[in-house]
């Protein structure tokens, strides 16, 4: 504990009355210590016990022992108020009133950085363990989480707190974040307290997995023009203007064309209908969604254009066509960055 954060008005034998005592919040009424937590909104302060914080805290245990001024003065009967210079009041009124069961107002689910905040005095005062059902509580009662910061103050809750709950986060994190994540969390310092390898891995992973799926968007083109096949399909195809016609055309009516030819499934109609599909799901040009979109949304692109295509030949379900299969590859990706994220809880 910085003992520069924290500053101790000596009493001069009995309890002075202070000029905020009156908005004291008395989170215990016989209590022999007043923190007073500095906000933007004035003095926050409370009336807690000495005892009860020292048995959730080394940090306040510490503070509060016989060779610290605080501990001192309580041992002489006096009531210290105590300054946190550097805390949010917000938090740390959240973390005394849970630590003296004054629960009634504490909130079951809260805003990614308010949860990091109080995660990080949880984590400075080493009070973990006394939070440890609320923070459960916290972590896995999520909020919908959209923008690339909020996702980093999950993860650093839940780091911070050692939560169950960070495979979850950090899966979630993996599938939503886009490749410029690190550049965002970079504007906020409290996110500099993640560990560089979390932040590094998860960048180079969903980067490193976008090309890797890109790769297996353009072999796919490959593998279609390699299988040679020919099957027919239902309908006549214009050998002048290169109209679709229904199978029992007699000519092509716009052109007077009465040369049809059978509509036929080879490779070269399976490529160019692989990516009429692709562009209809913005998957093609391929530069721009691979390298501004997350995975989830490429998952979620995949999936429309497994359903967007109405592909119909004799070969059935065994045409190449309708066997193209990427979603997996996204699922087998992100296991793969959760085991490496799990080695750093």
């Amino acid at each position: 504990m910085d003992e520069e954060s924290i500053t101790a008005f000596p009493l001069d034998g009995t309890v002075e009355s202070q000029p905020n005592m009156s908005e004291t919040v008395q989170l215990d009424p016989e209590g022999d210590a007043v923190l007073s937590i500095k906000g933007s909104d004035g003095d926050k302060s409370y009336l807690v016990s000495s005892r009860v914080l020292s048995l959730a805290s080394p940090v306040f245990s510490k503070m509060f022992g016989p060779n610290f001024k605080e501990g001192q003065e309580i041992r002489r009967g006096d009531c210290p108020r105590i300054s946190l210079e550097e805390d949010d009041p917000e938090a740390m009124g959240l973390i005394l009133s849970i630590l003296h069961y004054k629960c009634a107002q504490v909130p079951l689910a809260m805003e990614p950085k308010e949860l990091a905040t109080l995660a990080m005095h949880a984590d400075k005062y080493y009070c973990n363990e006394a939070l440890r059902p609320w923070a459960s509580q916290w972590c896995s009662n999520m909020k919908e989480v959209t923008a690339p910061e909020d996702h980093g103050f999950m993860l650093l809750a839940a780091y911070m707190f050692r939560s169950p709950s960070f495979s979850e986060i950090a899966s979630r994190a993996v599938r939503q974040l886009t490749p410029n994540f690190a550049s965002i969390w970079e504007k906020h310092e409290e996110l500099a307290l993640l560990p560089e390898t979390i932040t590094d891995t998860l960048s180079d992973q969903i980067a490193g997995g976008l090309r890797e799926l890109h790769q297996l968007l353009q072999s796919t083109e490959v593998r279609l023009r390699e299988q040679k096949a020919c099957h027919s399909m239902y309908g006549l195809i214009c050998s002048r203007c290169g109209r679709t016609l229904p199978g029992e055309a007699k000519k092509c009516h716009p052109c007077c064309n009465t040369d049809l030819l059978t509509k036929t499934c080879t490779s070269d109609h399976r490529v160019a209908e692989y990516f009429e599909t692709l562009t209809r799901c913005e998957l093609w040009p391929s530069l721009k969604p691979f390298t501004a979109t997350d995975l989830s949304g490429i998952q979620e692109r995949f999936q429309y254009a497994r359903g967007d295509h109405k592909h119909l030949c004799g070969a059935g379900e065994t045409c190449p066509l309708v066997r193209v299969e990427v979603h997996d590859a996204i699922t087998e990706l992100v296991h793969h960055v959760l085991c490496i994220l799990l080695n750093f809880q």
